[in-house]
């Protein structure tokens, strides 16, 4: 259950549906944003028009190519057509096109030029969200190269509209709105990297949960057999390198399929779940251990003699066998029988895991519940 629960807290992250739709939503707002921006250029062009400080045709052919580029834009979004460019947010079409209309407005009437050159910061800063470094410099050389012929061609004539109090105060305030767009774009582009930042966090920890999941029994919440042979592998080339001595005890749920036949597979299962966590309260916090298979477990003592590896094994058989398993198996004593077996120089995992199973089997053809210890 928690297994399916992390893949499904994953899922978003890795499947490409989930992610698009967003996008897809992203886009759509972006683009009624850069609408709005291009609406209050407009409308501040026909202020400046009724205010008759630059000709009426000026606000009309900027608003009609302003409202083609965002239907069409939004057109593209909508049929999926900016799909098949390499960057589906179109950022560097749209960057290149705001550019040119600046500066078509600054060429066209170099009396409103101030603003409208400011206006370029906006645009470069929507940039900022979405380029990378390679086509941040491609499109900044383009914009100098631009602004390098309008300055030729009529940077003599260029001005602030100051002529009147209407002026000045249209003047300020479209100064005013630029400034508010400019830090507008800078604070989505921090959110944006807050969330970036977030998601990658989240993403983290899902995938650390899914690892983690991956490594445990479902039903004990002890480590798999993949995992628990995986760090017996470990401890074997550790011991191998440093000459540091541990064991491993293979451990059996002795008469465990009478549990099964007289009370269920679910009692079997709490039984087992039982087992495991009086086993994690009482082992040594150094040892590992895990569930081999069915109801057989493998422990490795890290670090311990064969002395020391019998008293803990010993230790854990003692605290099942007083266990009150009354609750699960009214009728039923659950005891474990243990094969020890101390790791030797050059063995295999292999071997040493046949050694412990041997002496597992002596303990339980011994009369169960007790612990052997394989003699050389």
């Amino acid at each position: 259950m928690e297994m399916l629960q992390a893949e499904e807290k994953l899922d978003p992250a890795l499947l490409t549906g989930g992610s698009q739709d967003r996008a897809r939503r992203r886009r759509r707002r972006w683009i009624s944003a850069t609408a709005a921006s291009y609406g209050v250029d407009s409308l501040f062009l026909a202020l400046f028009a009724a205010a008759a400080t630059i000709p009426a045709a000026i606000p009309v052919c900027y608003g009609i190519a302003a409202a083609v580029l965002c239907a069409s834009t939004y057109l593209a979004n909508a049929k999926g057509w900016n799909l098949r460019w390499r960057d589906p947010n179109l950022t560097e079409p749209l960057i290149l096109v705001a550019i040119v209309l600046q500066l078509c407005v600054v060429v066209a009437a170099p009396q409103v030029a101030f603003p409208f050159l400011a206006n370029l910061f906006t645009v470069f800063a929507f940039g900022m969200l979405w380029l990378t470094l390679r086509n941040a410099v491609a499109m900044w050389s383009l914009g100098v190269f631009g602004t390098g012929i309008v300055f030729y061609l009529a940077g003599g004539r260029f001005a602030a509209p100051t002529g009147s109090g209407l002026e000045v105060f249209l003047m300020w305030a479209y100064f005013s709105l630029i400034l508010g767009r400019c830090l507008l774009v800078s604070v989505a582009a921090n959110e944006t990297r807050m969330r970036l930042s977030e998601s990658r966090r989240q993403l983290a920890d899902t995938l650390e949960q899914v690892q983690r999941l991956a490594s445990r029994d479902e039903l004990t919440r002890s480590l798999n057999r993949r995992s628990v042979l995986a760090a017996l592998e470990r401890e074997r080339s550790r011991a191998e390198r440093s000459g540091t001595p541990f064991c491993v005890a293979m451990i059996d749920l002795d008469h465990f399929k009478r549990v099964n036949d007289s009370y269920g597979h679910a009692a079997g299962d709490a039984v087992l779940r039982a087992f495991a966590a009086a086993v994690h309260d009482t082992m040594r916090m150094t040892d590992i251990f895990g569930r081999y298979g069915g109801e057989e477990f493998l422990m490795i003592l890290v670090g311990a003699a064969q002395e020391a590896a019998l008293e803990a094994v010993e230790r854990i058989r003692a605290t099942v066998a007083a266990h009150d398993w009354r609750a699960i198996v009214p009728d039923a004593k659950v005891t474990m029988s243990a094969g020890l077996a101390g790791f030797r120089k050059g063995e295999s995992v292999e071997k040493l895991l046949q050694r412990a199973d041997r002496a597992l089997y002596e303990a339980k053809h011994g009369g169960r519940n007790r612990t052997i210890l394989d003699q050389p």
